[in-house]
């Protein structure tokens, strides 16, 4: 396909370039094309994205990186391209009427870029979409998340590889012969203020007010962590569908301050309930998975051993999957830092695992087998450029657990920060398949999203919101990002500070 890349000269970034190198990938005739008039990038943006940068020590791979004119030179066509679309990316101020079929990203509903700009200022990244002139309907990319809000060029950097994946995803939609959905897209249409410099300066002042706060709270010991809390619950082994959770109906696993533990999976057998976890020593900040029982039959008569090491590789490890299937039992941990995913036998139940094989290549997180009409099934967090991870669902099928492992046709399938990434488990109640998923919009893990699956096949996906699980919010917890049931013992694990832990238990449900 012919493509024209319209263009601002004075608002030009890396992930423009980037977008471009990957229409020409995918075999398309990618070109540029600069709007007549530039409009300026706000001072008092560039200099944030500037400062963010140098902060972080950021190379000039980042997409939030300014770009030059000449870096586009190239792929400059002049204004004789008779393209089959154009891609417009120069909207700033108002719209310019361009012929022939257009498609132009949306931030909350807007053309204009100004609005990606205020949402970040805010700390939160905007609802992005595309419009399509060719029949006036609006193609839904997604909801990114951002990872550190209080660093602007990390939230565009973000945002922008989700809008990259995004863009190509619908143009290679376009080719196949899809058409854009023409209801009302799924974004409220918000309205920007007019002044950038008023938003810039709301935004450096509430960054400095969080770096206050967190300098307190490291001087009085009070620093957020990560924590796993389990309590005994109905015979049924199925999560509630939706609900807040009462924290002091829950035991919270001791540490040593030395580490902190999150990711808690139940495996029982022959009556045992085994509980293994992710391990994070401060000392090295490698996640390892560890391992401990919880004796007793519920209530205060209940102890947990002392978790022990039980796998541990050069690379992070969290997240670990418990499973049984053909008679062994086997253990999916995250392994992205390995850059794919291992699939681990026990040789010796609990504390001897060996690597089986590898599954799938590339950085996913948090992959959770299941089971579904005749299929094998992973759904996992995935990656694209330099997104967060925590915001989008991608899905795997096999006809057996040794593989080979093909990648959905519609991967991602959800890209959404309120319910992507998996959160545990999934489980059936009533014919009808759930799955937990991580609500990250407020924070990593900040409650769960349950999500009914409607439809599920290789080239097609369907799910519904049908609830959430969280943690009453006037506590101040972030949580659960994980849970799990098993043998009558739920297991979650929560974010928060050892003073919002202390007060939410004095306070009660």
């Amino acid at each position: 396909m012919r493509i024209a890349v319209h263009l601002d000269r004075a608002r030009l970034f890396r992930w423009h370039l980037v977008l471009i190198e990957a229409l020409r990938a995918a075999g398309h005739v990618a070109t540029v094309q600069f709007r007549d008039i530039s409009e300026p990038l706000p001072t008092s943006l560039t200099v944030l994205l500037d400062f963010d940068r140098v902060r972080a020590r950021s190379g000039p791979d980042r997409l939030s990186t300014r770009m030059a004119p000449a870096a586009f030179a190239p792929f400059d066509a002049g204004r004789d391209a008779r393209p089959v679309l154009t891609l417009d990316l120069a909207t700033s101020s108002k719209v310019t009427r361009i012929d022939g079929r257009v498609l132009r990203p949306g931030y909350d509903g807007s053309a204009k870029d100004t609005a990606l700009f205020h949402a970040l200022f805010k700390g939160r990244a905007p609802q992005l979409t595309a419009s399509d002139t060719a029949n006036g309907g609006v193609w839904d990319i997604g909801l990114p998340a951002l990872e550190m809000p209080t660093r602007l060029a990390a939230s565009f950097d973000q945002t922008s590889s989700r809008l990259v994946e995004g863009l190509a995803g619908i143009i290679a939609r376009i080719g196949a012969g899809e058409t854009a959905d023409t209801r009302a897209p799924s974004a409220q249409t918000k309205v920007a203020p007019k002044s950038i410099l008023r938003s810039a300066g709301a935004f450096a002042s509430a960054r400095t007010s969080r770096k206050l706060t967190r300098a307190r709270d490291k001087l009085a010991g009070n620093t957020p962590r990560w924590h796993v809390a389990w309590r005994f619950v109905a015979d049924t082994d199925l999560p509630p569908a939706a609900g807040t959770l009462d924290l002091t109906e829950f035991r919270i696993l001791a540490d040593d301050g030395q580490r902190f533990y999150a990711d808690p999976f139940v495996f029982v057998r022959d009556g045992v309930k085994h509980i293994f976890v992710e391990e994070m020593p401060s000392a090295t900040g490698t996640g390892v998975i560890s391992h401990f029982t919880i004796d007793g039959g519920g209530g205060g008569d209940s102890t947990a051993s002392t978790p022990r090491i039980v796998l541990q590789t050069p690379f992070h490890l969290s997240y670990p999957f418990v499973f049984e299937r053909a008679g062994e039992i086997w253990m999916l941990p995250e392994s992205a830092a390995s850059g794919g995913l291992d699939l681990y036998r026990a040789t010796r139940f609990p504390d001897r695992w060996v690597k089986h094989a590898r599954l799938i290549d590339g950085r996913i997180h948090d992959a959770t087998l299941f089971e579904h009409e005749g299929l094998l099934w992973i759904a996992a967090a995935a990656e694209a450029f330099q997104s967060s991870t925590w915001d989008a669902l991608a899905l795997y099928w096999s006809k057996s657990l040794a593989g080979p492992w093909h990648p959905h046709g519609k991967n991602p399938v959800l890209v959404d920060a309120r319910s992507a990434r998996p959160a545990g488990p999934l489980w059936c109640s009533d014919g009808q398949l759930f799955r937990p998923a991580q609500d990250c919009s407020g924070g990593y893990g900040g409650h769960i999203a349950v999500k009914r699956i409607v439809t599920l096949t290789p080239v097609a996906f369907e799910e519904v919101r049908d609830g959430s699980i969280a943690f009453n919010p006037d506590h101040n917890l972030l949580g659960p990002h994980t849970i799990g049931r098993g043998g009558g013992l739920e297991v979650v694990d929560i974010y928060a500070r050892p003073g919002a832990l202390r007060a939410a238990f004095r306070a009660g449900s």
